[in-house]
């Protein structure tokens, strides 16, 4: 029972021989799958190679075509800001617009800062895209700076305009009635009306001319009334003077003469002499005068010493002159002085 219970060991069987041409295709087979394992991880890396590279190469396009979009912008600003309008516009003065603030306005948006180039000089992707994105940003806010700066020149145009018409309308409500033709005010309304700034000008320019004109005649009139007037004044003071100097000759004249201002007469016995030999009749008596009074008194006065020289004969003065009653009974006198300039010589 013993012996049954043993085991017993059997040897393994004995591979078969492989036939020679069974182990050559097992051999191509494996080297195959090797090789196949070797250009897929090759092909691999050579495929994520060529996919970093084109997406490096379109990041960087995008942020070339980004740049060559700022670099257009901020070109359009400088050739804005070097405009001759815009030149124009920097150099008005604040008193030859309406609103002030604009000049103000402009002023600013031709200071405006541009930002700095960007470089599409990154060796990834990311960085490229970066540098895109910075660009772009820069375009936006140089078109922004642009439009503000087109904005405010014109903005500047249109104060002066104003200005300019304004200042048109006061000129043409100012000349009524003190221009030499009234022609040039109508062209002047005409001009105000199409807010044309060369029409305006030269419309001004007329106007001005045209009152000038008239300044110049009114003046000249005035120039010459006055000195018709002065001419006029003096010869009436030359006049005056003439005859002043006639009147101060003729007395000086009249007192190189001689005046007899005594009467002779007899009232009640006395007898007068004025100087000369008079014969008289009598009243109540008799008296002879011959070159001297009788035994009466002689009756003298002041003004018998006149010789006309103290009032010059002068209208209003006392102008002395020689009289004498030959015959105190016949009415009749006689003068023997020389006619005084008060009477004209009558």
């Amino acid at each position: 029972m013993e012996e049954d219970m043993i085991p017993t060991v059997v040897p393994p069987p004995k591979p078969e021989p492989i036939p020679p041409a069974r182990k050559d295709k097992r051999a191509i087979i494996t080297v195959a799958a090797t090789v196949a394992v070797i250009v897929l991880a090759v092909g691999g890396v050579c495929g994520y190679r060529a996919y970093v590279d084109h997406k490096v190469t379109v990041a960087r396009e995008a942020c070339q075509s980004a740049v060559a979009g700022f670099e257009s912008t901020s070109t359009a600003y400088k050739r804005l800001l070097a405009a001759d309008d815009t030149v124009a516009a920097l150099k008005t003065d604040v008193k030859s617009v309406k609103d002030t603030k604009t000049v103000d306005t402009l002023k600013r948006a031709a200071a405006v800062k541009l930002p700095s180039l960007v470089k599409c000089d990154a060796s990834k992707a990311a960085g490229l895209d970066a540098a895109t994105a910075k660009a772009g940003k820069a375009s936006k806010t140089v078109k922004t700076d642009t439009k503000a700066l087109e904005s405010a020149v014109k903005a500047v145009e249109a104060s002066k305009l104003d200005k300019t018409v304004d200042d048109a309308n006061n000129l043409y409500e100012s000349t009524d009635g003190k221009v030499q033709d009234d022609k040039t005010r109508e062209a002047l309304a005409k001009a105000i009306k199409s807010r044309d700034v060369e029409a305006i000008g030269k419309a001004v320019k007329a106007v001005n001319d045209s009152k000038a004109a008239k300044e110049k005649a009114d003046a000249e009139a005035k120039a010459k009334v006055e000195q018709e007037a002065a001419a006029q004044a003096a010869a009436a003071a030359a006049q005056q003077q003439a005859q002043q100097q006639s009147q101060r000759s003729y007395s000086s004249g009249s007192s190189n003469g001689s005046y007899s201002n005594r009467w002779a007469g007899s009232t009640g016995g006395q007898s007068y002499s004025g100087g000369g030999s008079q014969s008289s009749g009598s009243q109540g008596g008799s008296s002879s005068n011959t070159g001297s009074s009788s035994s009466s008194d002689n009756i003298h006065y002041d003004w018998e010493d006149n010789t006309g020289d103290q009032y010059n004969c002068q209208p209003g003065k006392f102008c002395p002159c020689s009289f004498a009653w030959p015959r105190p009974f016949d009415g009749a006198f006689s003068v023997s002085a020389t006619p005084s300039p008060m009477t004209g010589g009558r």
